[in-house]
């Protein structure tokens, strides 16, 4: 019986290890996007909020999210991650996230070119929203990484 203790006492902290083994295939890193009214250019006067969680896999250069969001003007016309295009346009529209969304909670996938990864990466990355009262964007946030 002691034995038996002995070895059980030994083995359980090797159990607790194996969360801390990294996985093979890399890091996974995850981003964060809290949308407001104040973060729209200009701003909006809306009561609107969101928040984007995301996660790029750089084996599969793929980004997906989860966005979920409340007390908008309206059903939403449009939403999309936005970043730079390469060619000047610091805000376009890379992957969008299409209507008709019938629930607050959205879940989405994207394959990114090399030159999107490195932009995400770099914090050059946010989420939009428009609404038929906010054609131009009702609440917008950063995609940040998150530590």
């Amino acid at each position: 019986m002691r034995f038996a203790i002995a070895c059980l006492l030994l083995i359980l902290p090797l159990g607790g290890c194996m969360s801390y083994v990294s996985d093979p295939r890399g890091p996974k890193p995850e981003f964060k996007a809290a949308l407001s009214a104040a973060n729209e250019t200009p701003p909006t006067d809306s009561q609107g909020y969101g928040v984007v969680e995301a996660r790029y896999m750089p084996t599969m250069q793929t980004i997906e999210w989860r966005l979920h969001f409340g007390k908008l003007s309206g059903p939403i016309i449009y939403a999309f991650l936005q970043g730079p295009d390469g060619v000047g346009n610091e805000r376009a529209d890379i992957v969008p996230i299409n209507p008709p969304i019938e629930s607050n909670v959205q879940r989405g996938s994207y394959t990114l070119t090399a030159g999107q990864a490195a932009d995400l990466m770099a914090g050059r990355w946010s989420v939009e929203i428009r609404t038929e009262r906010y054609p131009a964007g009702e609440i917008r946030g950063p995609l940040v990484l998150q530590p």
